[in-house]
């Protein structure tokens, strides 16, 4: 009995480490004071993982305000993948529950804009 439960601490532990480490691996984004809107400029051609904790039933949009092209390859909230409404130069999601939403992110070129607005 005394293995069994040593076995499943560390399991556990070790899944916490886990989480830890692909929380760090993303950027996070924020918004300036009185602003729904923040973004990234940078290398995102081998693509990024932002990072956004947002509340339930919020537009998110996801805006290219550079000058290549970018891609969102999905949209992750605390309970799962968001479906997609695509436009020319944005994304929209609308959010389902509150907490962490994970957004990857890739450009065509070395150097991309991006925005991220929470409505």
């Amino acid at each position: 009995m005394k293995k069994l439960l040593l076995m499943a601490t560390l399991a556990t532990a070790f899944l916490m480490v886990t989480g830890v480490q692909a929380a760090d691996s993303s950027t996070k984004i924020t918004f300036a004071k009185d602003s729904y809107c923040g973004s990234f400029t940078g290398n995102i051609k081998d693509g990024k993982l932002f990072r956004l904790w947002l509340l339930p039933e919020q537009n998110l949009v996801i805006r290219n305000v550079g000058d290549d092209q970018i891609n969102v390859a999905y949209v992750s909230g605390p309970k799962g993948r968001l479906d997609a409404d695509r436009y020319d130069n944005e994304t929209s999601y609308f959010t389902e529950n509150k907490g962490n939403h994970y957004m990857q992110v890739y450009g065509n070129s070395s150097h991309s804009s991006v925005e991220f607005c929470a409505y």
